[in-house]
Order: structure tokens, then C-alpha cells, then sequence
């Protein structure tokens, strides 16, 4: 029984890095974020400015509110006061009593308590101080009550305070706000009376939490609206745009033909107009170096075959020439030496000329039999053995003890070694040049390296383009037309197989020449060679496989071999 996999646990860390990433892929998520972000920070700037503006201003209306209503209690308690006609310490006592309560019935909503006490305590007439809110009085602070106390000019004195938290609205966490008003009352027949009231301004202070959280809604909500604006807006840019791309991608694929839809008139229909033009433009100049290509190689094969003529005429004048050199003298003989070799490299040219036309043209066809490679291979090597001995190049054959039967052209196969063979003997540098066969039931690998100077990773590539040489100032006894590698590779082509190389700069170049069996068969599979390179880089010499005759069992012949010659030369 499969187990189940828990679900993923939410990660904060795993999606705020999933959306740096989409920020940093995306110019549409950059900008409607940073939008977002701008517009969230103006918002909440904006909020904490009207915060403290209206937070200012019902302070100021709340505290003017709280001076009226206790200077109407002070007025109203001073006129119960002037007018009470009691003389019995009880009937004071029952007198102010009934004015506390009547004040803090009368008062404002917001006030929590009214108190009153005699100034001074020692007189006979004295009263119990009286309070409508006992456990609030400790708010009334020493100095207050000393500042009314002293005070003999029934000044108001009012001090801000905090009162117990009696809901889930606080101030800094300590409390809610209020104040403390207090003065002093004239009341003959028992003294002067201390008159104080504690107001709380919870209601304001709810009213501006809830202003703040309302402009902190909006704030959100506004961001909100504004990135889904923004997002749509640009999404309406990014799209045709990304559909121009894709278009981009697929004609650098190869297809001529994409062509974009025109369907606005802004600087993105300007883009798809000048998309369709380039296309259309570059569309054209394909089919006019197609052309110029076809008519280059028309060109290339009519000169080829037309010099044929006058150089064999040449080469009958040159070979009379030479049966009849010694009758000359010594700079006349020089010159006639000189004179056969350069028809001699001329007629190389033509011939490698007319080959590779007739592969551009189509003609070129193989003429397959199966024959031993091993001959082939050993009939390359002999064409090449002097040339190589005048350049102290040793050339080492080691081939297999038993026939290799494959159906090939071995016209085309003995051309292919001996050009790998000539250009192996330029660049060995007077160090052997090693030629080995690896063989399985559907495929042959030739091979051919060499310890000379070799190439970097960027010559490497260039190998099989025409007329292209890795050194063009190296002195050069083969006289080689710059086609030999290429044509090669067209003869390993025609067989449906391919040519690998891989070099390395001060230590030679390796050439694997992979060639089906049986050709008719098609291509074969990487996996069906019976021996290939370990890497794809160029500068990577290593081989899996084998040489010799491999056995049926290909896939285990190359796992076992691998490990054996993984980057070891042979």
C-alpha cells in the first residue's frame, strides 16, 4: 500500500522567494508590485497624516467640550450653593450630596465622576468628601489637588490623564484617555469646597480607531484596485508583445512563414508591422543567397568541369616535359619540378571541386558492396605511408585478426581515411598517428588521432567547413585544397553515418568516422556504436567502448567498458 504523502506545510521564507523570482522573470509582476508597494506606502503615509490631524482636532473639540460642561457644573453647583438655606452640619452634608448626584446626572456622557470635599478638614463643619465614582479618585493626582487647593482666584485647572482600560480600546496599551477639571466652590456656611470631575474620552478615542482602520481599509482595498488596474493595463501591453516573441522564436526556428496578426494602431501595432516587415524582408534575402548560393555553386561546377580540359592538356605537357629533364639544365629541371607539382595540386582541386558539386547538386550516390573494411582502411593508409615518411610521421594500423564484411562504397571509405590520415600527418608534429577499428553487429567506428598541436574549443567546430584551415601560416607538403575534411564528412553523410572529433591544444585531435553496416538500414543510434566519446565538449578526449570486434551484447559491452577507458587514450 502506497503511503500518503502529507501536504506541504505553508512556508512565508518558500513564498516570498517564489515571488522574488517572479519579479525578478516577470517586468509585468516588477511593475504591478512596485506600483502596489507605492501605492500601499502613500496610503499608509496619508493615513498617519489624517490620523494625526483629526486626532489633533477632536482633542482639541473634546477637551473645549469637557471645559464647557464643567464650567456649566460649576456655575450650576455655585448657584445650589448660593441659594441653599441649611444650618445643621447633616443638612450640608445631605445638601452637597444631592448636588454631586444631580451634576453627575446632568453632566455629559463622558463624565465618570464628580468630587467634592471640603478645603480645609479641621473645621467643625466640614463634610465627608463626597464622590459618584470612588474608584476613580486615585486619579486625581497630589498636584492637581494642591493646585486647586492654593488656588484664590476660581481658576479651572485641567490635566490630561489616563483612565483603566475598560474595553478592548487603549492608548500606547495603558489605557483610555480623559482629563481631570478641577476648581474650587464658595459655600459660606461650610467653607470653600474642592470641586473636582474626571471626563473620559473613550467614544472619541474608538471613533478615531475607528477612522484609522477604516482609512487603512481603504488604503489596502485602494492598492488592491490599483494593481489589478495596472496589472490589466500592462497585461493588454505584454501579451501582443510576448506574442511577437514567440513569433521571434519560431521564425529563428526556421519557419519563414510566421507572421503576426495586425490589430492595433498604437506602438504595438507599430512592433507587429515591423515584425511582419523584417520577416518579409528577411524572407527575401534567404531566397536571394539561396539563389546567389545556386548559381555560385552552377558556377563552381561548369569552371570545374571546363578546366578539366586545358589542364589535362597541361599534365600532358608537364609529363613530357619531365621524361625529357635531364637533357636540361639544372634550373630548367627545377622548374619543370615545380611546374608538375602545382598541375599535379591543381588537378587535386578540380577533383575535390567537382565532388563537392555534384553533392550539391544532388548526384552524388553510393555504389555499395560488402567489402572488408580492414582493406579499405589499409589501402588509405599505404596512399598516404609517403607523405608521412617525408614528414617522419610513423603511421600505427592496428585493426582487428578477422574480416569485417560491411556494405559500403569503399571508393568513398578509403577517400574519407586518407584525407583524415593527410590532415592527421600535417599537425602530428613528427609523433604517431594511430588508426584503430571498433566494430559491433551494426556498426563500424573508425578511428584516427593524432598527438600533434591539436585546436581549442573554438577552431574545433570549424573542422569540416570548407576552405577553412586551422593554421593557414604552417607550411604545408601535402598541398591540401581545404575541402578534404568536408568531403569526408559528405561521404560519411551518404552512408547515413557522421564524423566526431575532439581536440585539445598542444595534444592532438581524435576522429571517430561512425558508419553503419548496412546502410540501407538507416542512421543508427548513439547507443548502437560500439564505441563513441564520454563527453559532449570538444575538448574532452575520453571514449566509452572498446576496440576490436564487439560482442552481441552491445549495451553490456559498453557499460563494462566504461569504466575501464572513460578518458584514458589509446
Amino acid at each position: 500500500m502506497d503511503a500518503v504523502k502529507p501536504p506541504r506545510r505553508f512556508s512565508f521564507r518558500r513564498l516570498l522567494r517564489h515571488g522574488r523570482a517572479e519579479v525578478r522573470r516577470s517586468l509585468q509582476a516588477r511593475t504591478v508590485s512596485m506600483t502596489v508597494i507605492v501605492t500601499l506606502a502613500v496610503a499608509i503615509v496619508f493615513s498617519m497624516v489624517s490620523m494625526v490631524s483629526v486626532r489633533s482636532s477632536v482633542l482639541t473639540q473634546i477637551t473645549s467640550q469637557s471645559r464647557s460642561d464643567y464650567s456649566n457644573m460649576v456655575q450650576q453647583a455655585q448657584t445650589s450653593l448660593d441659594a441653599a438655606d441649611v444650618a445643621t452640619t447633616v443638612q450640608i452634608q445631605q445638601l452637597v450630596n444631592d448636588l454631586a448626584s444631580a451634576m453627575q446626572s446632568d453632566g455629559s456622557s463622558n463624565l465618570v465622576g464628580v468630587y467634592l470635599w471640603s478645603r480645609d478638614s479641621s473645621s467643625a463643619r466640614s463634610i465627608i468628601p463626597v464622590s459618584t465614582e470612588p474608584s476613580y479618585e486615585p486619579l486625581i493626582s497630589d498636584d492637581m489637588r494642591s493646585a486647586v487647593a492654593s488656588d484664590v482666584d476660581d481658576n479651572v485647572f485641567y490635566q490630561p490623564i489616563e483612565l483603566p482600560i475598560e474595553s478592548s480600546i487603549s492608548v500606547n496599551g495603558n489605557g483610555t484617555p480623559g482629563a481631570v477639571l478641577g476648581t474650587t466652590l464658595e459655600f459660606g456656611v461650610a467653607g470653600n469646597l474642592e470641586f473636582f470631575a474626571i471626563y473620559s474620552y473613550t467614544l472619541q478615542q474608538r471613533s478615531l480607531m475607528q477612522i484609522q482602520l477604516t482609512l487603512l481599509l481603504v488604503g489596502v482595498l485602494l492598492s488592491v484596485a490599483i494593481g489589478v488596474v495596472m496589472w490589466l493595463t500592462i497585461r493588454g501591453i505584454v501579451r501582443p508583445v510576448e506574442y511577437v516573441a514567440t513569433a521571434a522564436e519560431t521564425l529563428a526556428g526556421g519557419d519563414l512563414d510566421t507572421r503576426v496578426s495586425v490589430n492595433r494602431n498604437d506602438e504595438i501595432g507599430v512592433l507587429q508591422r515591423s515584425f511582419n516587415a523584417m520577416a518579409d524582408s528577411l524572407n527575401q534575402k534567404i531566397n536571394e543567397l539561396e539563389q546567389a548560393t545556386v548559381a555560385q555553386k552552377r558556377f563552381v561546377s561548369d569552371v570545374s568541369h571546363e578546366l578539366r580540359t586545358p589542364v589535362t592538356t597541361m599534365r600532358m605537357a608537364s609529363d613530357l616535359l619531365e621524361m625529357k629533364k635531364d637533357e636540361f639544365d639544372p634550373a630548367a629541371q627545377r622548374t619543370v619540378e615545380l611546374l608538375s607539382g602545382q598541375i599535379s595540386r591543381f588537378q587535386d582541386l578540380l577533383a575535390d571541386l567537382l565532388e563537392i558539386s555534384r553533392y550539391d547538386a544532388g548526384y552524388a550516390a553510393l555504389d555499395l558492396v560488402e567489402t572488408d573494411v580492414r582493406e579499405s582502411i589499409q589501402t588509405a593508409a599505404e596512399q598516404v605511408s609517403g607523405v608521412a615518411a617525408a614528414r617522419s610521421v610513423p603511421i600505427h594500423v592496428d585493426l582487428p585478426n578477422v574480416q569485417v564484411l560491411a556494405r559500403i562504397d569503399s571508393r568513398r571509405v578509403i577517400r574519407i581515411v586518407r584525407n583524415l590520415l593527410a590532415n592527421a600527418v600535417d599537425f602530428a608534429d613528427s609523433r604517431p598517428v594511430e588508426v584503430r577499428l571498433a566494430v559491433n553487429r551494426k556498426a563500424v567506428v573508425i578511428s584516427v588521432r593524432d598527438y600533434g598541436a591539436g585546436m581549442d574549443a573554438e577552431q574545433t567546430p570549424h573542422v569540416f567547413d570548407r576552405f577553412w584551415r586551422g593554421d593557414p601560416s604552417r607550411s604545408r607538403m601535402t598541398g591540401g585544397t581545404g575541402l578534404g575534411l568536408s568531403i569526408a564528412m559528405t561521404d560519411a553523410l551518404l552512408h547515413h553515418g557522421t564524423i566526431r572529433v575532439r581536440s585539445v591544444k598542444g595534444s592532438g585531435t581524435w576522429f571517430l568516422v561512425m558508419l553503419p553496416r548496412d546502410p540501407d538500414k538507416g542512421e543508427i543510434l548513439d547507443a548502437e556504436l560500439p564505441m563513441n566519446f564520454a563527453s559532449e565538449r570538444s575538448d574532452q578526449m575520453g571514449v566509452i567502448g572498446g576496440f576490436g570486434v564487439a560482442s552481441s551484447n552491445v549495451v553490456a559491452e559498453r557499460e563494462e567498458s566504461h569504466d575501464t577507458m572513460m578518458g584514458r587514450p589509446l
